[in-house]
């Protein structure tokens, strides 16, 4: 069944490669969603991430939510990280942001964080991380 919309994904990422690149849901030349999955030696400061005045991690509004992953939900994206050993560094880092809702529009929050919650697990999972990927189990 066609819809008339034109959705693809142009993406940069090679898990296999463990190295940081964008990824994003276009409708014809327009991006709906955008994620940049990174890989790191060090755990990502997800606030920082989150306020930085740049394009790669902002988002809107960020609060911390109770979670099994340290992640940061704002009213037009998220950030989530959680160990992920690999070629690429210890600790792996997805961001979303949803360019379509205005700075403005607070009526998007629970629908994205809702989204995520089973996005970055489904996520993790698919790149082979999980509880027993974690770069120091001793906790030292």
């Amino acid at each position: 069944m066609k819809t008339g919309k034109d959705f693809h994904e142009f993406t940069r990422v090679e898990r296999s490669e463990a190295i940081s690149a964008p990824c994003a849901l276009l409708e014809g030349s327009d991006p709906v969603l955008e994620f940049r999955f990174s890989w790191e030696e060090t755990e990502a400061d997800l606030m920082y991430l989150a306020l930085d005045p740049g394009t790669v991690s902002r988002i809107t509004e960020p609060r911390t939510i109770n979670s099994t992953y340290k992640t940061i939900v704002g009213t037009d994206g998220a950030i989530s990280t959680a160990p992920c050993k690999t070629r690429g560094g210890d600790y792996f880092t997805l961001t979303l942001q949803v360019p379509r809702i205005p700075l403005t529009d607070q009526t998007h929050r629970k629908d994205i964080e809702r989204f995520w919650r089973a996005y970055f697990p489904a996520t993790l999972k698919t790149l082979g991380c999980g509880a027993h990927s974690a770069p120091h189990p001793s906790g030292s």
